[in-house]
């Protein structure tokens, strides 16, 4: 700046004395060069600028690509409830042209019904549930939900019929009511008080210093994981839902809070179509029909008590948690 400045002085000082231009013919020059040095600062700032930002602009660019990502069609057809059961027909399933993470699944889960999942690590167990509130799209295959493929369902209808609740219970950094009403609008106060009542939370959440108006920090930092999980059960019946899902709700608890929530998981599963996937055989022995899966396939699939008797993996499953038996291999 101070040589540009410089510069102009001179050019007055030689262009007033020497050429004997007049004053405002010299002024009028130098405010055109004053703005054209401006607009080509602007234009060397944006340039600079773009360089700055290009790693970020790459990334978007390649976030926006669509040639490279699997995009759901969505259904016309409103999602009137589940009525009677929901079928998987000869469903294959892979997250890339690599190996098949499910492999010819054939599987009837009735409604009203406990249908538990029960497997090794990578069998294919959460994968398979996914694929109900259709996070993705079977490869081969159909699911049917009523003789209606799934597919032919809007998606949004769908999903207001599901919850979920999961092992890894995501809390956002707002209030316990907030939480709990997640997704809902116009959500009564009694109405929140009842699910966390019935999910077994009320008691430690009227403990916090602001009851439900307690901030609960990012990914619920102020709770422990049992508390996250109750939080996460009393969204889960305030959304009152047709289909539940269970991904391993209860695994990584001490066993105080894995009572406690399974006595919620219970109160959650009357009268629902419920989808468990087990990792504590404890939790399933009730259930109406449990699948073993291995490798992406369906190897047993029956009642809890039929497949004991049968001696199969169910059974060395059992052996293992219940008699301390060793199994090599075993990831379950």
């Amino acid at each position: 700046m101070a040589i540009g400045t410089t510069v102009i002085i001179i050019i007055i000082i030689l262009g007033f004395r020497f050429f004997k231009i007049p004053v405002e013919r010299l002024l009028i020059f130098v405010y055109v060069l004053q703005n054209l040095v401006k607009m080509f600062q602007s234009v060397n700032f944006s340039a600079t600028q773009i360089n700055y930002f290009q790693g970020s602009l790459n990334s978007i660019k390649e976030l926006l690509r669509v040639e490279d990502k699997p995009y759901l069609q969505n259904g016309n057809v409103l999602f009137p409830g589940l009525k009677h059961s929901i079928r998987f027909v000869s469903v294959n399933f892979s997250y890339n042209s690599g190996s098949c993470i499910l492999s010819n699944i054939n599987l009837t889960i009735n409604q009203g019904k406990m249908t538990a999942l029960v497997g090794t690590s990578g069998a294919g167990k959460s994968t398979l549930a996914s694929l109900i509130p259709r996070f993705y799209d079977p490869l081969e295959g159909q699911i049917l939900v009523d003789d209606v493929d799934l597919r032919k369902f809007e998606i949004t209808s769908l999903r207001r019929k599901i919850a979920i609740v999961s092992q890894d219970t995501f809390i956002f950094n707002t209030s316990v009511r907030n939480n709990i009403a997640y997704g809902l609008e116009n959500v009564e106060e009694s109405t929140i008080y009842r699910a966390a009542q019935q999910s077994n939370a009320l008691e430690f959440i009227l403990d916090l210093p602001e009851s439900f108006d307690t901030q609960l920090g990012d990914r619920g930092v102020k709770l422990s994981g049992g508390q996250r999980q109750r939080v996460a059960i009393a969204r889960a019946l305030l959304r009152d839902p047709e289909i539940l899902i269970l991904d391993e709700a209860t695994s990584a608890l001490d066993s105080v809070s894995e009572r406690l929530i399974q006595e919620s998981l219970e109160k959650l599963s009357v009268n629902r179509t419920v989808i468990a996937i087990a990792h504590r055989l404890s939790t399933i022995i009730r259930a109406d029909k449990v699948i073993v899966l291995e490798k992406g396939c369906i190897i047993e699939q029956g009642s809890y008590q039929e497949l004991l008797e049968q001696k199969g993996k169910l059974w060395q499953y059992h052996q293992v948690q219940f008699n301390g038996s060793a199994i090599p291999n075993s990831d379950l």
